[in-house]
């Protein structure tokens, strides 16, 4: 999936990032994602449901925060945004945590 179409469609704001992980130019995130959140939800539904997203080919990843991306736990995201091939996640926990990097794609499972 193309990562514009996934910001563009989905809806991340107060989900919550499980669990971050960067290595070998990619970054896995674990979201528990608030499908009530989502256009498509209807009453009965689940309202969350933990969803893995996988980037590949990232370039120029960068953590701005005081703590570190192992001291996540359910941080929330505040926004996610993707301008010029560049993602920006802007997360809240007891302070405000930014994840940027490019990428095109990512795989949503």
């Amino acid at each position: 999936m193309k990562v514009k179409d996934m910001v563009k469609n989905i809806n991340f704001h107060d989900s919550n990032v499980i669990e971050l992980l960067y290595e070998n130019n990619m970054v896995k995130l674990k979201i528990d994602l608030c499908m009530w959140q989502q256009k498509d939800y209807k009453e009965g539904d689940s309202e969350l449901k933990e969803v893995l997203l996988v980037f590949d080919a990232v370039e120029n990843y960068v953590w701005d925060s005081l703590k570190t991306e192992k001291e996540i736990d359910y941080d929330t995201i505040l926004d996610m945004s993707y301008n010029d091939r560049i993602l920006k996640i802007i997360l809240l926990d007891n302070e405000i945590s930014i994840i940027t990097f490019k990428c095109d794609k990512v795989k949503f499972i």
